[in-house]
C-alpha cells in the first residue's frame, strides 16, 4: 500500500518515556516529509502542549487536539474544528466532581493567554502536569459557573483511584449522552486519569475530518498511538500501529506492532512499513 499521511500520537509513541523527541524519530519524519508523505499529530493535549513539537519536527500541516475536539493549523493560526462541551453539561459533570470533594479543572481552546482553568490547587505533582500554577496560561476559580464567555473543551482530573473510582460511577449516572469519558490507569502509576469531552470527538474523527480535506481515503492513513484513546483511530486507519509497550487491549486490536518509545518504535514504523 502506498501510504499518504501517518498520524501520530505524542506522549507514549513519538515521545521516549522521558518525554524527549529522539533524532532516529526526526531523521525518520524528515525521510517522510523529502518523500511527501503527511506527517501530522493527534494528542489530547492542548495547543501550547504541542507547539514546541510542531516547531522541532518542521510539521507544516494542521493537528489534532484534545481528542479530536479541536483541529488547527498552527502555523496559520486558524481553527478548522473545535467541538466544546456544552456549558450546561460540564457544569453537570463539575457539580458531582464537587460533591466528591475533589480537585477539577477546565481546559479551553486558545491561541495565547489562559487555557486552563481550576478550582483548587491539586496539591500533587502528577495533577501539575495538566494544571500549571504559571497565572499567564492557568488561572484558578473559586467557582466555574463564574467564567463567561468561554467554550470548555474538556473537564480533567487525575487523583488516587480509591477517590476517582466511586466518582467515575456518579458520572455514568449523569442524564446526559453529550459526553464521552477517557479513563486510565496506564500513564501515572498510583493515579486514575479522567477526562470529560465533546461526545462526537474522538482522534479517528479528526483524522477522518482531516483526510477528506486532504483527499487521502482511510486506506491510505497509519495511525500509531499507545493507550485506549488511540484505539479508535488505529480501527480507523489502513494501517493501525501500537506501541510494544502500550496496553494489551490496543495491541490485540491494532494491524501490528512497532518497537517501544524508548527503541524508536515510530522510527521503526516508518522505516519498516512505509518508506519501504
Amino acid at each position: 500500500m502506498n501510504y499518504k499521511m501517518i498520524v501520530s500520537d505524542i506522549d507514549g509513541t513519538l515521545l521516549n518515556s522521558q518525554g524527549r523527541l529522539t533524532e532516529g524519530v526526526k531523521s525518520a519524519v524528515r525521510k517522510l516529509h523529502a518523500e511527501g508523505v503527511i506527517v501530522t499529530l493527534a494528542t489530547g493535549r492542548n495547543l501550547r502542549g504541542v507547539l514546541p513539537l510542531v516547531e522541532e519536527l518542521g510539521l507544516n500541516v494542521p493537528v489534532i487536539l484534545g481528542n479530536g475536539t479541536v483541529i488547527v493549523d498552527p502555523l496559520k493560526k486558524e481553527t478548522l474544528l473545535h467541538r466544546p462541551l456544552p456549558v450546561d453539561t460540564a457544569h453537570k459533570i463539575l457539580d458531582v466532581i464537587a460533591g466528591h470533594g475533589l480537585w477539577s479543572s477546565i481546559f479551553v481552546h486558545t491561541f495565547e493567554g489562559i487555557d486552563t482553568y481550576y478550582d483548587r490547587d491539586p496539591g500533587f505533582d502528577a495533577a501539575y502536569l495538566f494544571v500549571n500554577r504559571d497565572p499567564s496560561i492557568s488561572r484558578q476559580v473559586e467557582d466555574f459557573r463564574q467564567l463567561t464567555g468561554i467554550d470548555p473543551l474538556k473537564v480533567l482530573l487525575i487523583d488516587r483511584p480509591e477517590k476517582v473510582n466511586p466518582l467515575i460511577e456518579d458520572l455514568k449516572k449523569i442524564d446526559d449522552h453529550k459526553f464521552s469519558m477517557f479513563v486510565s490507569t496506564y500513564d501515572f502509576p498510583g493515579y486514575t486519569f479522567l477526562e470529560m469531552f465533546d461526545h462526537a470527538s474522538s482522534k479517528a474523527a479528526g483524522i477522518d475530518h482531516l483526510a477528506k480535506q486532504f483527499g487521502i481515503a482511510a486506506e491510505e492513513v497509519v495511525a500509531v498511538g499507545d493507550n485506549l484513546n488511540d484505539m479508535e483511530m488505529i480501527e480507523y486507519a489502513g494501517l493501525g500501529v501500537a506501541m510494544a509497550q502500550g496496553v494489551e487491549e490496543l495491541k490485540r486490536a491494532a494491524d501490528w506492532t512497532t518497537r517501544s518509545n524508548d527503541e524508536d518504535g515510530v522510527a521503526y514504523l516508518i522505516h519498516e512499513r512505509i518508506l519501504k
